[in-house]
């Protein structure tokens, strides 16, 4: 755990320092300068994250069993913005807080109702990331004169992606995993591990299995909401490049390329605490590729930051909401139960 630690200290202070250094080289009263021109206009800009939010609630929301989850949509989005604010926060490689949306749920539904739902929910979130992704690279592909060795690796590397998460899905669809463990349990590799395992996973399986049998069509419209919601974030950028640049701002088309590759990018420094630096740099990198100053792309990646930030402060402010009621609610049933234990 120390080591841990100190690693993730030292990409900190490391992060810290890239994105000093890139401040004091664009100089403070330039990107000072560079903020005045957005303005209040910020605001508004910062609180249209609120539209891919609900559309990727809307994702998830699909990918519960029945017609609707037994939790309402505006505490079902309370609890993905409480879910994504731990993701970013920490570095777990986007899976802390997936464990976070199960603990909050568990209060409304069985455990493996809520397990089955964030796993389906993060299959799908994936997929539509990647489509994303893959559309955005094409575009990439064919218009710059990439070599022809570099064009097929993305390719390769997108299809082997998209492949892993095919069979993702398979052994979601189709309890495979259980089978796996039945399998390895007979060449006496831990088979009592194995078989408690097993036991423990049939349930689980046996939901993501009926759903995907009863509500096929719900997964699709799942990936499509959360397409929308990455779509959203293409025009957000642009419209920030609009603020900060006026006429002189890129095109659409740019920011597509710029919001894709500054995605896939950040999918690679997920170890530094929050991608401080590393988040900052990619942005302005990518923009200098569209001929963006580099005061300009440096105040795209803070002001970008800051719109993380809020809905950050605002994710683990409905954590500390949704877990405060969830042990009063609890103290109140301990409660009312012992109340009715001391009844003649």
């Amino acid at each position: 755990m120390r080591v841990s630690q100190y690693i993730l200290s030292l990409l900190f202070v490391a992060g810290l320092c890239l994105l000093g250094s890139m401040v004091w080289r664009v100089g403070v009263t330039d990107l000072l300068t560079s903020f005045q021109a957005v303005g209040l206009w910020i605001v508004p800009w910062i609180m249209l994250e609120s539209i891919p939010v609900l559309c990727h609630t809307a994702g998830w929301a699909a990918c519960f069993s029945t017609g609707h989850p037994a939790v309402s949509f505006w505490r079902l989005c309370l609890v993905r913005l409480a879910g994504s604010a731990i993701n970013q926060v920490t570095p777990t490689a986007a899976l802390g807080g997936e464990v976070v949306k199960v603990v909050l749920l568990e209060s409304t539904m069985p455990r493996e109702h809520a397990t089955a739902a964030v796993i389906i929910g993060k299959a799908s979130f994936t997929i539509a990331q990647i489509m994303h992704f893959a559309l955005g690279t094409l575009y990439l592909t064919s218009r710059l004169q990439l070599p022809a060795e570099l064009r097929w690796s993305l390719v390769l590397t997108l299809s082997l992606i998209a492949l892993g998460l095919v069979g993702f899905v398979a052994f979601q669809r189709y309890g495979l995993l259980s089978h796996v463990l039945q399998w390895l349990s007979g060449y006496n590799m831990a088979p009592r591990h194995l078989q408690r395992w097993r036991q423990q996973l049939l349930p689980l399986e046996a939901q993501m299995t009926a759903y995907y049998t009863t509500h096929p069509w719900r997964f699709v419209r799942s990936l499509g909401w959360h397409f929308v919601a990455f779509a959203c974030g293409n025009v957000q950028n642009y419209l920030l490049l609009r603020l900060l640049l006026g006429t002189q701002a890129p095109g659409l088309p740019d920011a597509i390329m710029v919001t894709v590759t500054s995605g896939i990018l950040d999918q690679m420094f997920f170890l530094v605490p929050g991608g401080l630096g590393t988040f900052e740099g990619i942005r302005s990198t990518m923009l200098a590729t569209v001929g963006v100053a580099q005061v300009y792309g440096l105040a795209f990646g803070l002001l970008s930051r800051l719109q993380i930030m809020v809905w950050n402060g605002l994710g683990l402010l409905a954590y500390a909401w949704h877990t405060h009621t969830t042990k009063r609610q609890d103290t109140l049933r301990r409660v009312d139960a012992g109340a009715g234990h001391s009844l003649p």
